[in-house]
């Protein structure tokens, strides 16, 4: 008797694409509000309350939903005008 392998079809799918990490130069209160305004757009990244102090800058971690990193770049691009935002670094997968 020949025997099914469980979740045979899932094997056949390609292996999801990794997910865009982004380091964003801001101040901790300005977290909040970034994190409501990417939220607000379908939920195209995580915004994480991980802070990395690298001399007398603050960098937050936020990751990016796989295929939406030009979006989400635009968007911080947008907020320079309301909050504090100065480099972002992307780590590649």
């Amino acid at each position: 008797m020949e025997r099914k392998e469980r979740f045979a079809r899932l094997r056949e799918l390609p292996p999801p694409r990794e997910v865009y990490t982004l380091w964003v130069e801001t101040h901790e209160a300005a977290v909040a509000f970034i994190e409501a305004v990417i939220l607000w757009e379908d939920h195209i990244a995580n915004v994480r309350r991980e802070f990395r102090k690298i001399g007398n800058h603050t960098w937050f971690k936020m990751f990016v939903t796989p295929g939406c990193l030009g979006e989400v770049l635009q968007i911080l691009e947008r907020l320079r005008r309301f909050v504090y935002i100065g480099s972002v670094r992307v780590e590649a997968p």
